[in-house]
């Protein structure tokens, strides 16, 4: 899929708070969560990540600590606050309209009355 961030641009923040309200990740991980949930046609580059990372944890709905992987190796791991999973929990009321909505809207599948 090409440009695939840019079709979940918008979504990141509640893909990311989806990941972390199920349990702890980290960046690498949570890229490769993406694109196998995805079916790799999703791909989030690590700028983008990153940058909503920050913009999570400026916002109080994400919290970080240092741990270490399965390998053994320091990561940081990222961990949905409650102020987290509260805006998480808001956005799964709506997304369904919003699922509906650009279905719609995308797949031509409206109708609208023009006014003259």
């Amino acid at each position: 899929m090409t440009n695939s961030g840019e079709y979940v641009r918008g979504f990141t923040n509640y893909i990311i708070l989806s990941i972390l309200g199920k349990f702890d990740s980290y960046g690498y991980e949570m890229t490769k969560i993406i694109e196998s949930v995805s079916k790799q046609n999703i791909q989030l580059n690590e700028a983008t990540l990153y940058t909503a990372l920050k913009r999570l944890l400026a916002d109080g709905k994400i919290s970080s600590y240092m741990g270490k992987n399965k390998k053994g190796m320091n990561r940081r791991y990222y961990q949905i606050t409650p102020q987290g999973k509260k805006e998480l929990k808001s956005f799964r009321k709506d997304w369904v309209m919003i699922e509906n909505t650009l279905s719609s809207l995308v797949g031509g599948d409206f109708k609208y009355i023009r006014e003259n």
